[in-house]
Parts: C-alpha cells; structure tokens; sequence
C-alpha cells in the first residue's frame, strides 16, 4: 500500500466505546512519517479533583452542566495541541468521542488545522460491545454504548467517513485510513454549517461565544 510522504491537516477518530478508537489512532500515527496521537481521555484525567460525573443515577451516559463545561476544557486543550503538533509539521491524529454535531461545530471552529478528516469507526453494536467487555478494566466504560451509537448517527451520520471495521483487522482499518481518508473524510465549514432536523445539544455550545472572542 502507497503511503502518503506526508498528510496535512488533522485526523478525528472518533465512535463508542470499544469501536477501536485507541487502538486504530496509534497505528494509523505509526503508518505516517511524522504523526502525533492526541488522546482525549488524558485531558480528563489531568482533573485531579473536581471532575464532574458523567454518569447518571440509572448508570447512563449523561454529563450534567459541569460535565458538559468540562467536556468543552477538554475538546480545546486536544484542540490546541493538536494545532501545536500540525504547526511542528505532524500530523495530529485525534483519539476521542465526538457526540454532537454542536461538539464537531465547537471542535472545528477551534482547530486551526486544515483539512479536518472525520473517521466515524462504526463496527455492529455487539462488536462493540464485545471489544468494550473484554478489554482491561481501567479502559472499560459500564454504561451502555447504545444510546450514545444512535445520538452519533443522528446528530453525524451525514458527515465525514463512516467505517464499519467489523470484520476488519485493526492494521486493515488503519491502512485503509491512511490511504483514504484525504479522499472520504474531509469535512468543511460548509458542511459543519449545514442544519440537520432534531442535532444539537444546547449545553455543548455555551462555551461558543466565549471562545469566540479569545
């Protein structure tokens, strides 16, 4: 397989729990010649005290409004050193769960780095879940990636490069990543702009007018 010399722009990796997001982000950054892995989670884990629950009573994903405050902290610290990376000449592949169309908006508007190439990894709900169950336990989520499937399909489903790995090999899904995604991932201002019936979340978005004046 041609490998491209070098991949301007930025690659987001994102889809539930256990859709190979971690695994797939780190082997696509080893297929390009300078490459970086921008991992989300660890922006989290940097909160020592404070961090808000993300988890409702009934054991569902649901951050609250310091959840959602906290989940923008994180979105513009990826954001910001993805940008670091890509104007140091490397490719900054971005390991992290978008939900929202207003998140990838929040995200997009940003991220300095052009173009921005959105794989949705996208294996059937019981791959997933699977892939969720048997993985070491400090990287296991307990809630159901279900709901969080659908909202994603809804909220992005006609935006950027959705790739069912199911019956792919990780390896497979990176090389095939590298080799297309120029091509198949590439999402705009246009279409980040485009209106889709029932998105948004409002809370993601409080933080748009602040961050558009700093």
């Amino acid at each position: 397989m041609i490998r491209p010399e070098h991949l301007p722009g930025c690659i987001l990796l994102t889809g539930t729990p256990g859709a190979g997001k971690t695994t797939v982000s780190q082997l696509v950054a080893e297929r390009l010649p300078r490459a970086a892995r921008v991992d989300g989670d660890v922006f989290g884990m940097m909160l020592v005290s404070g961090r808000a629950n993300m988890i409702d009573e009934q054991g569902s994903w649901n951050p609250g409004p310091d959840g959602l405050a906290q989940l923008r902290l994180r979105a513009t610290a990826a954001c910001s050193t993805a940008d670091d990376f890509a104007d140091a000449g490397f490719t900054p592949v971005v390991d992290t769960v978008v939900e929202t169309r207003a998140e990838l908006a929040y995200v997009h508007g940003r991220l300095r780095a052009r173009p921005l190439m959105l794989v949705v990894l996208c294996p059937p709900l019981a791959v997933a879940r699977h892939r969720n169950a048997t993985r070491a336990v400090e990287t296991r989520v307990d809630y159901d990636v279900a709901p969080l499937a659908r909202n994603q399909e809804r909220e992005l489903g006609d935006l950027g490069w959705w790739l069912d790995s199911g019956e792919q090999t990780p390896e497979q899904t990176a090389d095939l990543i590298v080799a297309e995604a120029v091509r198949r991932a590439v999402v705009t201002d246009a279409d980040v702009a485009r209106p889709r019936p029932g998105a948004d979340r409002p809370g993601f978005t409080a933080g748009l007018e602040e961050a558009a004046v700093e």
